[in-house]
């Protein structure tokens, strides 16, 4: 079996998936931007993350836990329960629907270049891939976000156990749905890897495969420490 390693190629795919890295991350956080906004929030978008401002609902429940703060320390009765507890309820709606906003983007910018590429398996058989066949190879290939996060989580919890396996976006909208916190953690990251190896065994022609996949590790590394450490705090604080 012949193996080799396109260099022209491994450097073109690897700024590829460090341009992707960079804008996966930036959308993701617009995703949850959005949803936010939405709900009538204030946002501020960082490069590796976004804050939201929950404004007079959460003005509105600091003043009344402050005036009873006796009362529900203790689980006791007062005049403005029904509006704390309703206003507690929204707070924790309103915060769900904003993490979910995150994942969301992310997955439906890999659905649709997933569903580009089925649409078209037939012309990319026949005469190869074209830039779109490459753009939505790398939309679709979004879904490695929902791997990375699961894998760095089992990974953290190996170098520096604390009892806790999952993390992050996934991690708390199970919780948020009262399910285990694995749930949407293992079953987005077990479907992101098959949509994945979908893309890279199905789409990706045999003879650039080993080249790309060097590349989607070597540019998704460097990347994420670009634009994480480097690129992205000096253009978003």
């Amino acid at each position: 079996m012949n193996i080799r390693i396109d260099i022209k190629n491994l450097l073109i795919f690897s700024l590829a998936f460090i341009l992707f890295t960079a804008i996966g991350t930036v959308s993701h956080e617009y995703g949850h931007i959005i949803v936010a906004k939405s709900l009538g929030y204030e946002t501020t978008l960082h490069y590796g993350s976004m804050n939201y401002d929950s404004g007079e609902l959460n003005d509105n429940l600091i003043q009344i836990y402050n005036q009873y703060e006796n009362e529900i320390t203790n689980n006791l009765d007062f005049e403005k329960r029904t509006e704390y507890e309703t206003g507690i309820e929204k707070l924790k709606s309103n915060r769900l629907l904003i993490t979910i906003g995150g994942p969301l983007q992310t997955i439906l910018t890999g659905i649709i270049g997933l569903i580009i590429l089925l649409r078209r398996k037939k012309q990319i058989q026949q005469n190869g891939l074209k830039i779109i066949d490459w753009l939505a190879v790398f939309l679709s290939l979004f879904w490695l976000r929902e791997v990375f996060n699961l894998f760095m989580s089992f990974g953290r919890e190996i170098l520096s156990p604390n009892r806790t396996w999952f993390g992050g976006d996934e991690k708390n909208i199970s919780q948020g749905f009262e399910l285990w916190s694995g749930t949407f953690p293992i079953l987005l990251g077990l479907l992101g890897l098959l949509i994945s190896l979908f893309v890279i065994f199905k789409i990706i022609p045999n003879k650039i495969r080993l080249t790309f996949i060097l590349s989607g590790f070597t540019g998704g590394i460097i990347g994420f420490i670009l634009w994480m450490n480097i690129i992205g705090p000096k253009l978003i604080l």
